[in-house]
């Protein structure tokens, strides 16, 4: 993929994120490149959508491996499924408009190459977090899903609220990773 394709990808997130109706002139303003050059790269507004679910799907896999997601197993010890889950929300918090345009634009129900992706996606994590929960780190009476929706939530309000300069960047993490512990209790 190009770095100008790329570029265009990052851009349709944040500029579909805000604003689900977006045109594709939209997009290629906001991306500083002309319609034409969009059109070549995606030339209807499905395919940029199909696209950009495709490259978010990536994004979050690569995010899971770095964060070593799926080396976890039986055996490792709690300090390193910690260690893994505070990568997977570090990680995860500046994909924030990905993980957003994801929710907003469901392209799984009409293409199931994509819903099959979207389930690969969630079930090392899943895998994970049946790991964690063994370990202790995680209540055992949640259900893996539920957790992972939880993460995806938490990781992306936590990007909202940097995006809104209502959090430092740099508490994201820290922030994200307590209310995923312990909730909002006292």
């Amino acid at each position: 993929m190009s770095v100008q394709t790329e570029v265009i990808l990052e851009v349709a997130a944040k500029v579909l994120t805000a604003n689900p109706a977006a045109s594709l002139a939209d997009v290629a303003s906001a991306a500083g490149v002309g319609r034409t050059t969009l059109h070549n790269r995606f030339p209807t507004r499905e395919a940029l959508l199909l696209a950009l679910a495709y490259d978010s799907l990536d994004h979050c896999a690569a995010a899971f491996v770095a964060a070593g997601v799926e080396a976890v197993d039986a055996n490792t010890p709690p300090a390193e499924l910690y260690a893994v889950l505070k990568r997977v929300v570090e990680a995860l918090i500046p994909l924030g408009p990905r993980i957003d345009f994801l929710l907003q634009h469901p392209r799984a129900s009409v293409d199931q190459e994509l819903h099959d992706r979207i389930e690969e996606l969630d079930a090392p994590l899943e895998r994970f977090v049946t790991h964690a929960q063994a370990a202790g780190l995680i209540a055992r009476d949640l259900t893996p899903w539920w957790v992972v929706a939880t993460i995806y939530s938490l990781t992306y309000s936590a990007w909202d609220g940097i995006a809104a300069g209502k959090l430092a960047p740099r508490d994201a993490g820290p922030l994200t990773l307590r209310t995923l512990q312990h909730g909002v209790a006292p």
